[in-house]
Order: C-alpha cells, then structure tokens, then sequence
C-alpha cells in the first residue's frame, strides 16, 4: 500500500461540540484523521469515531508538545496537518497535493484567520510538517525542531492552497480560559528553566517570557504583562525579543495613556532597528 501523503492529527479533551464540523472541512483535503483523546468525558470519542478518524487515548501532562508528539505515533504519512477542535479548514485540495509532493522544506507555515471579540486577525503559524524531519518541544507556544534542537526549514503555503480558521477566540470568555491556561504553562516552563541554573537555554527563558507577557495582555492582566516585558527587556538587552517586548509595552502604555514612557520605548525599537506597531510573530499558537 502506498504511503499516505497527508494526515490530519488532533489533540482533543471534551470538544463533542466543536469537533463535528472541524472532521467535516477536512473531508477530501487529507488522507486520514487521527484524533488522540486526553481525557474526555463527554461523547468527543463516539464523535471521532463516526467520522471515521482513527482514535488514540492518553493522558493531559501540562505539556501540549509532549501531548502533539504523542498523538502521531502511528501514523505514516509523509505530511502531518496538525489542527485543534475549534480549527476549520478551507483548502485547493488539487493544489496542496501538488505543493506537498514537490516541497523540500521539513515544515509549511500556513495563514490562520482567528475570530477575535475586538475583531479578526490573521497570523501564519507552522501548521504543516513531516514527521520524519522534526517533532514539538515546549510545554506552551510549541515549535517544532529537528533532532539537533535547531529551527526547520520553512516554506509559507498560500491561503489560496490551504488556511485555517480558529474560532478558539470569538468569545470573551473563550480568550481569557485560554490565556489563563497559558499562564500557567509559562510560569511553569520558567520554573523548570530556573531549576536548571546557569545550564538553562537563555533563549527559551527570553522566548518564554515574551510569550508569557503576551498571554497576560491577552488575560487582560495588564500590571503583570508590563512586569513581565520590563523583566526581559532587564535580562536580555538587545534582544530581538527585548525588541519585541518593547514594542509590546509601547501599545500597553499608549492604552492607558502613557505618551512619554511611549516616546521612550519608540526611540528605543528605533535605535534598534525595529519599526513601531502593533507586532504579529508567526509560529504555533496553542
């Protein structure tokens, strides 16, 4: 039997609700669906079962990339498509397949519209990839890398091919569940980087405490995501997640208001070479 191309692969808990119509806009897109449980106790399997995917069951760790590379063990397809419950797919079937057969890159950043309560928005997020080349690391925000730690290659998919539409955000209080649960995973990937003293990996502590303030703006905790940019920008100077966290606080302030700390963070994104506004970061949002 020929190996399958293109696989879907899910991680899921209790989304009987949400699930039907994500397995539904897969449907003609990719070869087989695999839908790995972590612990439902609603009718989220039954429902992945008569759409015909093929269902694993594990455990919820904290760790949503221990929980991805779980839930591929298996499945033989040259490409995985990873995809969430509350994702629906729209897709040139014809024109996916032809990309995928002819690509050289190990993973494809695909463009995800999210339904938002102050309005859509749209990020690309790496969203394609072959399970042969990379798996998932990080607890929260996971990347993919190859078996030495680095980054992939990536190529970008055009949303005429394939794109993404995540409803995980169209509710206020969809947004502040997620980023909650976001939080906490941060604040325990940074414990777990601390426990490691001066062998830890200073870019993951910077990736993790950009992310971090992040998520607490998204939680609406505003005091704590200024505390936590102030503190990467302190540790890692001249970063380009300093950068990033400069630029992140420039629009916090200029919510509350804040015009003259906004002229000082503007000239220091300037200094650094970085352009002022509103910043998108293209990965995996989980």
């Amino acid at each position: 039997m020929a190996r399958p191309l293109l696989a879907a692969v899910l991680i899921v808990k209790d989304e009987a609700a949400m699930l039907p119509a994500c397995l539904e806009s897969l449907a003609g897109v990719v070869d087989q669906i695999y839908v790995h449980d972590t612990g439902s106790t609603d009718g989220t399997l039954a429902v992945a079962a008569r759409y015909g995917a093929t269902v694993t069951r594990g455990s919820w760790h904290d760790d949503f990339s221990a929980a991805r590379n779980e839930a591929r063990q298996g499945c033989p397809a040259t490409w995985i498509l990873a995809v969430d419950a509350d994702h629906r797919v729209t897709a040139d079937p014809g024109a996916l397949r032809l990309r995928l057969a002819e690509e050289t890159a190990d993973a494809l950043l695909v463009q995800v519209d999210g339904a938002h309560p102050t309005g859509p928005h749209t990020q690309l997020e790496t969203r394609l990839y072959r399970p042969d080349s990379v798996s998932w690391t990080g607890r929260v925000h996971e990347r993919l890398v190859r078996p030495d730690s680095t980054a992939p290659d990536q190529g970008v998919l055009p949303a005429a091919t394939l794109q993404l539409h995540h409803l995980g955000h169209a509710t206020y209080a969809g947004r502040i569940r997620r980023a909650d649960r976001n939080i906490a995973l941060g604040k325990l990937t940074l414990d777990e980087l601390a426990a490691q003293g001066p062998a830890a990996d200073r870019q993951q502590i910077a990736r993790t405490l950009l992310d971090l303030g992040r998520d607490c703006v998204a939680a609406e905790q505003r005091q704590q995501a200024v505390d936590t940019f102030s503190l990467l920008r302190g540790l890692f100077p001249g970063t380009p997640e300093a950068s990033l966290a400069n630029d992140a606080l420039a629009n916090l302030m200029v919510g509350v208001c804040y015009d003259r700390f906004c002229l000082v963070l503007v000239d220091q994104l300037q200094a650094a070479g970085k352009p002022s506004g509103p910043g998108r970061h293209s990965g995996q949002e989980s």
